[in-house]
């Protein structure tokens, strides 16, 4: 999943104009005359905070100019939307600026996927995800309703999968009530963002329709009462992520920039929570992550703890267990 020599190694710049000096540290030397998925997450219809499609040109030109050939990387999503279906998503892709005419590479989009095991879980990569060996992720930085923020493991984690697997891990973390433990608080019901639980004269009820799997009451019960039917919502991302970018030669960029509230999946993603931060590159996803959100952090402190009510460092901390790399880096700024 990267260079051992690089693997702690972040690359920080706040100027776009600096991306070229930081992939020339970064030997993108060794992408030249490969074919190399970029993935990037191209933005839900009316979301205004998505990958600028300039800064992602610019991207593809370094690419270009040591001669890899590049493609733009997507997989349908599992809610109703457009980009449910592949032509739907093309449709999406170039309203917002996505296409081969205006980035200067084909714009491909996944619905079909291989099984891959990880942690004993099955996740289903998406073909062409999972058939190509290099891979550059540009992964814009913000809020998210499951996970705190959304970031290089989310592109991956969510973003590299089939609908099956989404829906399997978006399930997987709805709640299961341990009814012995209840103290019929409340709490719960108060932090879901979907209103699916109700708390009334000791009675927990739990509307399955309305859950969208994200586990901020399992997250946040204060006698732990509430457990997962599979698995943490950030614990299966980081192990998606892994499936991924099994035996991949791969190089991490994140955009901290535009720090909405919400994910680009989402149309009404508003407001911005942070002020701009830069960019950061590195060969680690986990690194990459740790250090995006430290910056964050610096910034705004538990900003996207107490927006969304998750820990976005948990993605970090799992990351690292099941070995997508390490939390430990050294921030070079370029």
């Amino acid at each position: 999943m990267g260079e051992k020599n690089q693997m702690n190694k972040v690359y920080f710049f706040k100027d776009s104009e600096k991306l070229a000096d930081a992939l020339k540290k970064m030997n993108i030397d060794h992408f030249s005359d490969k074919e190399v998925l970029v993935k990037i997450h191209m933005g839900e219809l009316k979301n205004k905070y998505f990958p600028r499609p300039d800064f992602v040109k610019q991207v593809i030109s370094e690419l270009q100019n040591i001669n890899a050939h590049p493609f733009l990387y997507d997989t349908t999503v599992l809610y109703n939307s457009l980009r449910k279906q592949v032509s739907g998503y093309e449709k999406v892709a170039k309203i917002h600026g996505f296409s081969q005419k205006k980035i200067g590479c084909p714009v491909k989009i996944d619905d079909s996927g291989i099984e891959v095991t990880i942690e004993d879980h099955i996740f289903e990569v998406g073909t062409m995800m999972h058939n190509t060996e290099y891979v550059f992720a540009i992964s814009h930085v913000k809020g998210h309703v499951a996970s705190g923020m959304g970031g290089t493991i989310k592109n991956f984690g969510m973003g590299g999968v089939t609908r099956n697997s989404k829906k399997m891990m978006h399930h997987g973390a709805r709640p299961q009530l341990q009814s012995d433990s209840c103290t019929y608080c409340g709490y719960c019901a108060k932090v879901c963002p979907f209103h699916a639980i109700t708390v009334k004269e000791k009675k927990w009820k739990w509307n399955k329709r309305s859950c969208f799997g994200c586990g901020v009451c399992v997250e946040n019960c204060p006698s732990k009462a509430l457990e997962y039917q599979i698995g943490n919502f950030q614990y299966l991302l980081a192990c998606a992520a892994k499936a991924c970018l099994k035996g991949k030669q791969a190089i991490y960029l994140n955009d901290v920039n535009r720090i909405s509230k919400s994910c680009d999946c989402d149309p009404f993603a508003d407001p911005i929570i942070c002020p701009d931060i830069g960019y950061l590159v590195s060969f680690d996803p986990v690194a990459v992550e740790k250090a995006s959100l430290d910056l964050i952090d610096s910034v705004k402190h538990d900003v996207f703890l107490n927006e969304n009510h998750i820990d976005p460092f948990q993605q970090v901390r799992f990351g690292e267990l099941i070995g997508l790399g390490s939390s430990t880096y050294e921030l070079i700024r370029i």
